[in-house]
Order: structure tokens, then sequence, then C-alpha cells
């Protein structure tokens, strides 16, 4: 029995010893056996193949964010609570912290706790929403989420969009006065017509279809049209008495009292059209930064636009005694411009990938445009030859530069993988155009004044800035 016990104090001594020497050589702690039995270190400053050099985990555990294969889990922390992503896998899903305290980690920490969901997968939103609706909502996430497949890094492509446009016009033809109360006018308040009436400001419907060709890796050739938009407007002026008198006469002044058919007049009127059509054929070559998250692409190509008006003013009056046919005085002036722009035009654009299936971006285009414009007149009036059935015709003509630039802000909800939804708001400016308005003479020719300085011209000095909406479909097959 004495031998026993005396055996027994060195052993407790030895191990004694041996656990002092383990305290003072360690470096670093121990860590967690993949088996479960204890913990496994390595001399002092060499990592053995169950330990990494300090802060750095072993080959067999899983680094922070991610559960080990042998189901081991750093505990949730400060860094990692339910409603704070920290540095972890957090809304751009990038590294993060395994939530020991979840029965299953396999996501990780979300913006919603554990297995709440990400933005860094395909499958995040999905997952995100599931989070909501068993905690915020119970609406079903498959109508309410958009189809995420490719997640935040999924190219921006599509074959084939058709949209509905609606456009105004927030610029266009300078004022001009058309007709006064009385000869003379002394004051804005006199003038009961002017191309202020006609400003068509009001938004009309139009198309637009782009279809895409892909001709090499990131590179694709789009050929795109939009218009149809048609604007339309008239104003009248009335009097119980012939006393309307047109800018024709310098309203009733050159000659005094005006002309018989332009002025003394009970109704004057001016109407207004405008419609524009454009085509474009670009090559556009696409870019995304390493993580996807931003895309781009430049294009340069070739556009054509198109713009066509019309004005015409109109005037009635007494019955002209002097005339054979003895009928109602009258006057129409009409005048149509056309602008045909053909040039070169070079831009980019860039996306932002907010969550899988919905990207916001913005594009920026524009060119130098040779534009062959047009101005034909033609006059109708009571005393002309044939009592109106002939007409006084005019045609002037000129080329000369023009610019076109547009810019949009645009928006992209992904439905299925084959379609998506699509919304932008467009701003397009147009510069030295010919618009009807002021292509407008207010000399009046030779027939009626015979030393009249009439000069045969058109005007190209017009801008017009259109703006509005567009909302349609994109096809990917």
């Amino acid at each position: 029995m004495k031998l026993f016990i005396t055996w027994t104090r060195k052993l407790s001594i030895g191990m004694a010893w041996i656990g002092l020497s383990c305290s003072a050589y360690g470096q670093g702690g121990s860590y967690p056996n993949p088996m479960g039995i204890g913990s496994f270190q390595g001399p002092p400053g060499y990592p053995t193949s169950m330990q990494g050099p300090p802060g750095y985990p072993p080959a067999i555990q899983a680094p922070p964010g991610y559960p080990s294969m042998m189901g081991y889990a750093p505990p949730c922390d400060a860094s990692c609570d339910e409603f704070n992503p920290g540095m972890g896998e957090g809304w751009f899903g990038q590294g993060g912290c395994a939530c020991a305290d979840c029965a299953n980690a396999t996501s990780g920490c979300g913006p919603l706790g554990c297995n709440g969901g990400t933005f860094g997968d395909g499958r995040s939103l999905h997952d995100l929403c599931s989070a909501l609706t068993s905690r915020l909502c119970s609406v079903s996430c498959a109508i309410i989420t958009p189809y995420g497949e490719g997640g935040v890094a999924a190219q921006r492509w599509f074959d084939f969009s058709a949209e509905a446009t609606y456009f105004s016009r927030e610029k266009g033809a300078g004022l001009m006065y058309l007709t006064s109360q009385g000869r003379a006018p002394s004051s804005p308040a006199d003038y009961v017509l002017s191309t202020d009436n006609v400003d068509l400001d009001d938004y009309q419907l139009g198309l637009a279809l782009q279809g895409n060709i892909q001709v090499g890796p990131g590179s694709n050739i789009e050929v795109i049209y939009f218009g149809l938009n048609e604007w339309d407007e008239s104003a009248t002026a009335t009097s119980s008495t012939p006393t309307l008198y047109s800018f024709f006469s310098d309203f009733g002044t050159n000659p005094f009292d005006g002309f018989d058919d332009s002025d003394r007049s009970f109704e004057q009127s001016i109407s207004y059209e405008s419609q524009f059509n454009n085509g474009e054929v670009n090559l556009r070559r696409r870019w995304a930064e390493p993580s996807g998250f931003l895309q781009g692409s430049f294009l340069a190509g070739i556009r054509y636009f198109q713009l066509d008006e019309q004005s015409v003013f109109s005037a009635f009056g007494e019955n002209n005694n002097a005339a054979a046919n003895n009928g109602l005085r009258f006057f129409n002036y009409d005048t149509q411009t056309q602008n045909q722009m053909t040039g070169f035009q070079i831009g980019g654009d860039l996306w932002l990938n907010v969550i899988p299936g919905v990207k916001v971006g913005t594009e920026l285009k524009g060119g130098v445009y040779g534009n062959h414009a047009t101005q034909d007149t033609r006059i109708f009036a009571n005393s002309l030859p044939g009592f109106g059935i002939d007409a006084i015709e005019e045609r002037a003509s000129d080329g000369r530069t023009a610019y076109l630039v547009q810019w949009s802000t645009q928006a992209i909800y992904r439905l299925t993988y084959a379609c998506a939804l699509k919304g932008s708001y467009q701003l397009i400016y147009v510069d030295n155009v010919a618009l009807a308005p002021e292509n407008i003479n207010d000399e009046p020719p030779a027939l009626f004044l015979p030393n009249s300085t009439r000069v045969i011209s058109i005007n190209t000095d017009g801008e017009i800035l259109y703006t509005g909406f567009t909302g349609g479909l994109e096809y990917t097959w």
C-alpha cells in the first residue's frame, strides 16, 4: 500500500509538471479536434498538420462565416447578430460568419439573420423574401420577387424589346403674334392669337422597337426605331364685328385697314402639327467589373432623325362685294417644313445590379448630323385669280449642321428567364432644325402688295426638347 501511495504521488507530480510545461511553451491556444475528442497542439512556433500558424485556422476548419464540413462553426458574436451582417456575408455576399445558434446554418448571416438571405447569389432575394414572409407578410414570394438566375453578376442582355413612348415637347417655336382685336395694337392684351396658343406641350403616344444581334464576345449590333408621336393643336379667335387684323398687314397698318382677304375678319385661327421618326444602327461593346455588380458599354453608330411639321393660318371675313363671286373673304396660309438629319453618333451606358433580377442604369448618346431642311408655302385667298382655286407656291431648302443628344435613366425587372419589364425616363434635345411657325413669312407677296420686299427663305435656327417616359417588355430567347 505504501508503494502504491508513493507511485500515485509521483504520477500526480509528473502530470502537473507536464501541464505546466505545456502552459509555458504553448502559443496560440488549442483548436478543437474535428472528431470532438480533446484538442491538438504542436511545438511552440511550429504548427502541426492539425494546426495552422497563429490566427489562421487549420485546413480541416472552415473559414469564418461558413460551417465546417466536420460540423464545427464559431459562435455568433457582436459582428454577426440577427440583423447585422457586419463584415460578413452581408449585402454583397462576401465572407461572413456562421451562426452556431441556428439549427441549419447553411446560408450564413444575412440582413434578416441566419438563412435570412443575402444579395450574393441568384437565390438570395427569394431567401430574403421568405424571411420577410415569415416575419412581416403573408404574400407569395413567387408573385413579388423577380427572376434572379445568375445573381447580381447576370449579364445585361436581351434580343428584342417593344415599348410604348409618351413624349412631350418642352421647347419649340418662338413667340409670334398672329391676330389683334382692332388696328395697331398697343399692348399684348390687344393680341388675341399667337403661336403660344399652339405650343404642343401635351404628351403623345408613340412606339419604340429594338433588336440585338451578337457579333462577338461582349459585342453586338443593335437596330433601333422609335417615333410615331404626333402633336396636333389649334386655336381660334372670333369677333362679332369684322375687326380682327393679321400679321400679314402688320395688324391693319400696312396697308391701312389691311387686306381684303386676311384682315377685317370675323374669325382667324391657327393649327400646328408635328411628328418625328428616329432610326439607328449601332455597334455596342459591353464590359463588366470583376464582381459583375457594375456593367456598362460603349457604342458608335449611324442615326437618322426626321422631323415633319405643318402650320396653317386662316381668316374669314365679310362678303367681298368687289369680287365676281361675291363670297366670303378668306385667307389660308399653309407652311410645311421637313428636316432629314443623318450622321454619326457615339455614347455609352452604365448599369447597377441592385439585386438579382433588378437593374437600374443610365445612357447618354449624341452626335453631329447633316440636316437637309426644306420649307414649302402655299397661299390661298379670295382675291387671287380663280377665286382662290389658284395659289401662290414657294419653296426653299438648306443644308446645315444639326445636333441631337439623348439621355435616359432606365430600370429592368425580370419576370422570367425570357421576359423582363422595362421602363425609362427620356430627354431628347434637337438643335438647328426648321420649325413650321418660325418659317411663316410676314411679308405680303407682290400680288397683294406691289412694292413688297418679300424674300423666299428658310429658317433652320429652331430647337426642340422632348421629355417623357417609355414602358414595355424585353425578350430573350
